[in-house]
């Protein structure tokens, strides 16, 4: 495997941020989100989204590159759930160009994030996943994420049910 390189995002990063997500977002939910939702998403809406977050949002950026080349990002902050405490962190996305997925370096990104999480005083973790997405289910019950019995549904070109994984850190 390839030494991977993991940082906190930066402005400068926000185009190739847009393009990653643009291309892991369709490849990992398609045949789950209509067709047609996932043609509609442009990447200028994906590049002034990640400018959003890194200049106004309490939410961080990590991204991990090979050869200064980005191939995922994953985006956390202190959990929205209700129901949840202060010592959750929430990983709202993380997301990997399809060719490095399955090579190690989405549980890399996933490791360091949290890690630097514990550093900052949260003691447990939660993210939301599509029901439908087995992947990313498997990916992260591998990583000790356990499903809390939480759902919820969103609308995506269609009416999706995510499930609520959580762990300990």
């Amino acid at each position: 495997m390839s030494k991977a390189e993991i940082r906190w995002a930066e402005l400068n990063d926000c185009n190739d941020l847009g393009v990653v997500h643009l291309e892991s977002y369709r490849a990992a939910y398609k045949g789950i989100i209509p067709e047609d939702f996932l043609n509609n998403i442009k990447l200028e809406d994906r590049v002034y989204y990640f400018e959003n977050v890194l200049k106004t949002s309490a939410k961080k950026t990590a991204l991990i590159a090979i050869e200064n080349s980005i191939i995922g990002c994953a985006e956390i902050g202190q959990s929205v759930d209700d129901d949840l405490d202060a010592s959750f962190v929430e990983i709202f996305a993380i997301y990997l160009v399809k060719e490095h997925s399955g090579k190690g370096f989405g549980k890399q990104l996933l490791e360091w994030v949290l890690s630097n999480m514990t550093e900052r005083g949260y003691r447990n973790a939660s993210l939301w996943v599509l029901k439908e997405n087995i992947n990313a289910i498997k990916f992260y019950e591998n990583l000790d994420f356990v499903f809390d019995g939480s759902e919820r549904a969103i609308e995506r070109g269609k009416s999706l049910v995510q499930l609520r994984f959580r762990k300990a850190l």
